[in-house]
């Protein structure tokens, strides 16, 4: 972790060289109640965490997405698809009240339905007050990216934004939701917080599930190493489409669980 400081203010950056909290075992936030219950109910020891999936999703092959961790920049591979990808995040505080949060990810694609290497660029911003203990968000999370292929942009994003509702409010849970449309195909985004075998939810998104024509046709856990699951029958070029949007999807560093400059 590097700081700096001002008289105005402070600006923190954390370069992420080890393992994610998420993928050591640590019990994080957002899994402190199901952790709570399976400690009165006697368990000893912590099952993984996994997202509940609609039956037609859960009997499919899950596609492990490797290489994706903790790490700031690596290579991964996923059945045919291959690439490397970069990442980071910031925290900018000042005067103890204005708290801004961003980060940046890109990644390259190569592999079924793309004719030459897709490049995807993202960006994400969050603005909140801190009023001692109390935060205020005045500009929600928005997360989009844009894509080049051989190093030219073409018509194609994607965009995850914060989706504030009283239901979410009361829950307290951070949904997401969004949209990524390339080669021809437009799929929506939507982020999921329930948990497998248990009627508790999560306040960050445990995965994201992929909508098409209103049905449900994929989906990508992003506890751990990602997996993304595909419905059958799914078109190749609607898969490539949702895989690319998984891999965006994956290397989002969530302000809702980012633990960046707190103590």
């Amino acid at each position: 972790m590097a700081e700096k400081h001002s008289s105005v203010g402070q600006a923190t950056e954390r370069i992420r060289i080890v393992a994610n909290h998420r993928l050591i075992g640590v019990v994080t936030m957002r899994y402190a109640i199901v952790a709570a219950a399976l400690l009165m109910s006697g368990c000893s020891t912590l099952p993984a965490a996994e997202m509940q999936l609609p039956s037609h999703l859960a009997m499919q092959q899950a596609v492990p997405i490797h290489g994706v961790t903790g790490w700031t920049h690596g290579r991964f591979h996923s059945a045919d698809y291959q690439g490397g990808y970069e990442r980071s995040e910031r925290r900018m505080t000042f005067l103890d009240t204005f708290d801004r949060r961003a980060g940046h990810a890109t990644f390259t694609v190569s592999g079924p339905e793309i004719s030459s290497v897709i490049e995807g660029r993202c960006r994400m911003r969050e603005k909140a007050l801190q009023f001692g203990s109390a935060s205020f968000t005045t500009k929600p999370m928005a997360y989009r990216c844009e894509f080049l292929s051989d190093g030219r942009p073409f018509p194609a994003r994607f965009e995850l934004h914060e989706s504030v509702s009283n239901l979410q409010s009361a829950l307290n849970q951070y949904e997401r939701r969004g949209e990524i449309a390339l080669g021809g195909e437009v799929l929506q985004i939507r982020s999921v917080h329930a948990l497998k075998g248990t009627p508790l939810t999560t306040a960050a998104p445990i995965g994201y599930r992929f909508e098409q024509h209103g049905k449900i046709i994929g989906a990508v856990e992003t506890n751990g190493t990602p997996r993304l699951f595909v419905a059958a029958g799914t078109d190749p070029g609607v898969e490539r489409t949702m895989f690319i949007g998984a891999m965006a999807l994956a290397l989002l560093w969530d302000p809702a669980e980012s633990q960046l400059g707190e103590t």
